[in-house]
């Protein structure tokens, strides 16, 4: 028996040779286009998120800065006689020198030499179009902005404090995820998986209310708890809602609930499990994905809620975070730097729970978005 190997010219293997390099280069061109395209993009989702960090971190006089800095500067100082003074170059008939600025007044600066400090001098900041002193400023972070927000937010004659307006904000939050993810779970459960007469025409009604905007039932939700119920200014009209499904998170739900094979379901019935067993002991442990979406959305949504609490809390020590940095904002209006600083404190529990739940975030979006 004998055995033929197929061979080719030297010149066909070098053309496949080549088509096979010339489509990595491509693949790799496009790869490099598209995550450069996507990269490019994101910047212009990140450059307000950069501008309140750096703001954070800059002196309030360098906020207003012309043209805008991206870096914090502020003025280099010295110690003369026991005090901190700035520094500036200062134009001299001798040639430019650094001098400390003791005070400014209308335009005119006294400066002491740093190295004698016995000696003052008067010189004019600026001459027509000719800057005559100008300050020397080096980078710079203020890590004290964020002690002096906190402190400037806090109202100690009614208790109130930056603490407590985070400590309520965590409070809301942790009962509306546990809130959401019980009402939620449960109803979109029987929509996926009970069958019963209605069924579709109900899930229909319940997808209907995502129509109706918060405005709308507003004023009617203000007279229940805060009339009817007594419950003005607590937790109770916030925290209670939550209790109650909502259509999105239902929708969310019922979508992954249908990925979950229907007979894993009957082999459980079969072996005389009860539908509430099936709910808890297969179809949540399954559902790990689509919870963690529902949690990270009702975390930032409980957070972020503004409206809500400026409906029902009235007392400063029942402030969340947003309502605390809008009261800060309403009184203190030119202290940006301090205001950036607190929305930057404001921020930080959003991105750690996205930051944790990143993954499993990303998972539930893409199985709730899948056929069935």
């Amino acid at each position: 028996m004998t055995t033929t190997i197929e061979t080719r010219p030297i010149s066909q293997l070098d053309e496949i040779r080549n088509q096979k390099r010339a489509r990595k280069i491509r693949s790799i061109l496009q790869s490099v286009l598209s995550h450069g395209l996507i990269n490019f993009v994101g910047l212009f989702f990140l450059v307000p998120f950069l501008w309140m960090l750096i703001t954070a971190f800059k002196s309030n006089q360098d906020v207003f800065h012309t043209p805008p800095r991206w870096l914090p500067y502020d003025n280099l100082t010295v110690e003369v006689n026991g005090e901190q003074l700035p520094l500036y170059n200062v134009r001299t008939e001798t040639g430019t020198k650094q001098l400390a600025a003791v005070k400014i007044v209308e335009g005119v600066g006294t400066f002491v030499d740093p190295a004698n400090p016995g000696q003052m001098m008067e010189y004019e900041i600026q001459q027509g179009a000719t800057k005559i002193a100008e300050p020397i400023m080096h980078v710079s972070f203020r890590w004290q902005n964020f002690p002096d927000a906190m402190n400037r937010a806090s109202r100690p004659s009614v208790d109130a404090s930056f603490w407590v307006y985070f400590k309520n904000s965590m409070v809301i939050a942790f009962f509306a995820i546990i809130g959401t993810l019980l009402s939620n779970a449960s109803v979109a459960y029987a929509f996926a998986r009970l069958k019963f007469p209605g069924r579709d025409l109900l899930f229909i009604i319940v997808l209907a209310t995502m129509m109706l905007p918060y405005q709308v039932t507003m004023i009617p939700l203000y007279l229940l708890f805060n009339n009817f119920l007594g419950w003005g200014d607590s937790f109770l009209p916030i925290i209670i809602p939550t209790f109650f499904a909502n259509a999105y998170d239902v929708f969310l739900l019922r979508q992954f609930f249908r990925t979950i094979p229907e007979e894993m379901c009957d082999a459980a019935r079969v072996d005389g499990a009860s539908e509430w067993q099936i709910f808890t002991q297969l179809v949540i442990p399954l559902s790990v994905p689509v919870l963690a979406t529902v949690t990270v959305f009702t975390f930032l949504w409980a957070w972020n809620d503004f409206t809500g609490p400026l409906l029902f809390l009235t007392s400063p020590k029942n402030f969340t975070m947003a309502l605390g940095l809008q009261d800060f904002q309403s009184q203190r209006t030119l202290i940006w730097n301090q205001l950036m600083a607190a929305a930057t404190v404001f921020t930080i529990p959003i991105v750690i729970a996205f930051f944790f739940a990143q993954k499993t975030f990303i998972q539930g979006i893409k199985l709730t978005g899948s056929k069935e």
